[in-house]
């Protein structure tokens, strides 16, 4: 599979800075991208079942 990437003048300039083939640098932005999609989904995940507990936890017992 093939993609197109359009490179920024910053994007070019942080690989230079990076010492990095851009190349590289964008493989690296891709993988940074999924593991924030993972984190934010386990964080997600850990919000809603902390939600789901509140009420439980709230209500007065008997």
């Amino acid at each position: 599979m093939q993609i197109s990437v359009d490179v920024t003048d910053e994007m070019r300039r942080e690989a230079e800075s990076r010492g990095l083939p851009i190349i590289d640098y964008v493989d690296f932005l891709i993988a940074k991208g999924r593991q924030a999609m993972t984190e934010d989904a386990v964080v997600s995940s850990a919000i809603e079942r902390i939600r789901a507990l509140r009420p439980k936890a709230l209500t007065p017992r008997s």
